[in-house]
């Protein structure tokens, strides 16, 4: 570290230079987020100081986070979403291990047995961190035509020593939900917890117009004990922002106390959070751009990222391609085998800018549509895809 101290000016003629060397997000078709809301970003400045993890120096922003939590459990249906426990996380991945961990916590199996949590196949990578952080085996179960989890295989995987289950609603890959409605019974049948990771489809599903009984994933069904969604993705929130909620207290027993802690130096008497610090910055930006937009601005939100995904399908299908019918707003599209997709990936990035990702259940090409995206963004997109794949000697050797 340099003696002594440079300029504001200097400093942000470095910060420029820092920004300008990351993506303009205008070309990401990539990343399941996007350029937060204006309201979330001015509340986010307004609480920069606050800290959750000492609650009693910022009652207002605990409020904040108390009413997110039910409005969330609100928007899952919750039967009496006061009653639900939880709070703000920094993500996806925070939100799952705090989920895993009251599992674990809660299954009377000695210290010398292997325990294992049945997971989709096309579980989020966090389910992986997990396995090895709490030394359990993942029993990865066999899926549909539409990748999602089959109960049968589900069932199939349960033993004496299962912690719980795992449903998806808005896979990574492919935006598909798993059949919750089938693993709660499940989950009851056997009297196992089961969660299930909205990351991203928890700002997605509600939305729909059409609400059947293929879409429901929250805790109106009696055996979903848990769920995590993130404000940071189709929330519209700053990042990180995320959401883990419990049905209610009950789901804690007999696990809290195994991570709760004393802190006798901070204003609250104990904390039982996975972080210490966590930014209540995050947790106003989540409160206001949830109040801002209410029901009626996330179902927009939401009715114009199905109709650019609309669009992408039907410009795909107009080069010859074939995307499978995308289920939300994220739509993939074979384009060969494993080293021809990776190759046109490449080129897209390298010839003309676009970031683009692969599925690997599948090998496809992966788009997700956020809000930033324009329906002028996707015809140049499939234009320049069209050229590389008539272009096919083009040396494409980026990351």
């Amino acid at each position: 570290m340099q003696e002594k101290g440079i300029s504001e000016k200097e400093i942000f003629s470095e910060l420029e230079k820092f920004s300008a060397m990351d993506t303009n997000f205008k070309k990401v078709m990539s990343s399941m987020c996007t350029i937060p809301h204006p309201i979330a970003v001015k509340a986010h400045q307004m609480f920069i100081q606050s800290n959750m993890g000492d609650p009693g120096l910022f009652l207002g922003t605990c409020e904040m986070e108390k009413q997110v939590i039910e409005m969330a459990a609100s928007l899952l249906k919750h039967p009496n979403p006061s009653d639900a426990a939880g709070h703000l996380t920094s993500g996806g991945t925070e939100s799952n291990i705090e989920a895993v961990y009251h599992m674990k916590a809660r299954h009377p199996g000695d210290k010398d047995t292997k325990l294992n949590l049945v997971v989709p196949a096309t579980a989020h990578f966090s389910f992986e961190k997990i396995a090895n952080m709490f030394n359990i085996q993942l029993r990865k179960t066999d899926l549909d035509s539409s990748y999602r989890a089959l109960p049968r295989s589900v069932e199939s995987k349960i033993d004496e020593n299962t912690i719980g289950l795992i449903g998806i609603a808005g896979n990574t890959e492919f935006g598909e939900m798993d059949p919750v409605g089938a693993l709660s019974e499940i989950a009851q049948k056997y009297n196992l917890p089961l969660h299930i990771d909205a990351a991203f489809g928890g700002f997605v599903y509600p939305f729909l117009k059409d609400q059947n009984e293929l879409n429901q994933f929250g805790f109106n069904l009696p055996g979903v004990t848990s769920v995590s969604m993130d404000p940071h993705k189709m929330g519209f929130s700053v990042i990180p922002a995320g959401i883990i909620l419990f049905k209610d207290d009950s789901v804690l027993d007999h696990s809290l106390d195994k991570i709760k802690v004393k802190t006798p130096y901070l204003t609250s008497k104990f904390q039982s959070t996975l972080t210490g610090t966590r930014p209540g910055s995050a947790v106003a930006a989540t409160y206001a751009v949830m109040k801002h937009l209410g029901r009626e601005g996330y179902e927009k939100n939401v009715e114009h990222c199905l109709g650019l995904t609309e669009h992408l399908f039907k410009k795909l299908i107009g080069i010859k391609l074939k995307p499978k019918y995308p289920a939300i707003n994220i739509l993939t599209v074979e384009v060969g085998g494993v080293q021809q997709t990776t190759h046109i990936r490449r080129c897209l990035r390298e010839q003309f800018g676009w970031y683009v990702s692969e599925t690997k259940t599948k090998t496809a090409l992966r788009m997700v549509l956020m809000p930033h995206v324009t329906m002028e963004d996707i015809d140049q997109f499939v234009l320049d895809l069209k050229y590389i794949l008539e272009n096919e000697d083009l040396e494409c050797t980026c990351c």
